[in-house]
């Protein structure tokens, strides 16, 4: 009994410490046929109960050997005095060789982008908008997409 209580104490402490640093994750893979919508949004809200300097990370999912080396996209940040901030991308999908440059499990692959590294986000309730900017009617062969605020 005492092995099986040490076990479940030391799994937790497992769980726990991967996730030690998130302040926030939310990754939305609701995308019918795995397509994303030209000019289509996903919004994430989420509060900071104090003040930070943290990170924050766009997170994109994909199926592996993604067709496309590019995909424009535009994050608009609104900050919890009002002010808001746009940011355009080209997510870099693969290096100049044609590889991948996302951390890919068999098909499935997860690329994190840096949008703000050490900010100081000021207590309060923000909101990030990520628009599909690519120039077709969808975008294929898509997972999800997410952000994560990090120490």
């Amino acid at each position: 009994m005492k092995i099986k209580i040490s076990l479940l104490l030391f799994i937790l402490f497992l769980l726990q410490s991967c996730n030690e640093g998130v302040i926030y994750r939310n990754f939305d893979s609701n995308f019918e046929n795995n397509r994303w919508s030209s000019n289509a949004s996903r919004t994430f809200s989420f509060a900071l109960e104090k003040e930070e300097n943290a990170n924050l990370v766009l997170h994109f999912g994909h199926i592996y050997d993604f067709q496309f080396k590019s995909i424009p996209l535009e994050v608009n940040i609104t900050y919890p005095d009002g002010n808001k901030e746009t940011i355009s991308l080209d997510l870099k999908i693969k290096n100049e060789k044609g590889e991948d440059m996302a951390d890919c499990s068999g098909d499935v692959c997860d690329l994190y982008y840096n949008l703000k590294n050490n900010f100081h986000f000021e207590k309060g309730t923000y909101e990030v908008v990520i628009t599909n900017k690519f120039n077709a009617a969808y975008l294929p062969n898509i997972l999800g997409v997410g952000i994560q605020v990090t120490k």
